[in-house]
């Protein structure tokens, strides 16, 4: 009779209420001041049980204004929902986003800051490597920070011109006014391969979207975190964001040392 009972217990349905949501909007927005052209992506979010459909926004009415009253159209390009324009930022301005679509307005704003210098790249050999970690090089980038006021970037690192997925930020809190060794460790290199660095200067609004992305999207929170979206600076409820970066950066080829 225990048997049976213990069995019989084991065969408990658990039945979880799923929601059906209504989609949300969105919005991937970024702005440089050289080398990479305006370009925002829209987007709708699916349905829990719908995961193989991909949400485009077609048909949106995109404007990037400055501060001084000038304003860009944005088309759509041909990609549904991908819209691009050969269109750059200034440093020092501040630029809005609109986008109007499906009688719906959404707004961001960011200032582009100044770029944070690039001093040199740096590769040096792993004496004593982590046991995750491969025999090779480290690359280190020596950043300039200016001094008197704060600096945020995202900091994006290429192996033979392929980029890393992981997420490297950096704010001046602690090195205001100094030269900073900024270690990828999580990047190998070998002999004869070449390192790129590209710092993306941003406002505070933006590294904090950068950050909590980053956050969310870490091994660490996987294990111990609550969902929940990342700080966006759009407006009307909508996800993503809209970043205005400034840019700098620097390449080398790894030699033996």
């Amino acid at each position: 009779m225990l048997l049976a009972v213990t069995v019989l217990s084991c065969e408990d349905v658990i039945d979880v209420k799923l929601n059906n949501t209504e989609p949300r909007i969105v919005i991937d927005a970024k702005l440089y001041d050289q080398f990479q052209p305006a370009r925002v992506i829209i987007t709708k979010t699916s349905d829990f049980f719908d995961t193989l459909t991909f949400n485009t926004v077609s048909g949106a009415d995109v404007k990037i204004s400055d501060n001084e009253g000038n304003t860009v159209s944005i088309p759509e390009s041909d990609s549904a929902g991908i819209y691009t324009d050969n269109f750059f930022g200034e440093i020092g301005k501040t630029y809005t986003l609109t986008i109007k679509t499906e009688g719906q307005t959404y707004t961001a704003s960011a200032e582009m800051k100044p770029p944070i210098a690039v001093d040199s790249l740096v590769a040096t050999y792993r004496t004593n490597p982590l046991p995750y970690q491969e025999n090779g090089y480290d690359i280190s980038c020596w950043l300039k920070d200016s001094a008197n006021f704060n600096q945020y970037a995202k900091l994006d690192i290429y192996k033979n011109q392929v980029q890393s997925f992981e997420i490297y930020l950096f704010e001046d809190t602690y090195t205001d006014g100094n030269n900073f060794e900024y270690k990828f460790y999580n990047e190998t290199f070998q002999t004869g391969d070449t390192a790129a660095v590209f710092v993306s200067s941003c406002d505070p609004q933006v590294y904090e979207y950068l950050y909590t992305y980053a956050e969310i999207t870490s091994d660490a929170f996987h294990d111990t975190g609550t969902p929940y979206n990342p700080t966006s600076n759009i407006s009307n409820d909508a996800l993503g964001y809209f970043g205005v970066f400034s840019l700098s950066g620097s390449f080398m080829i790894v030699e033996d040392h």
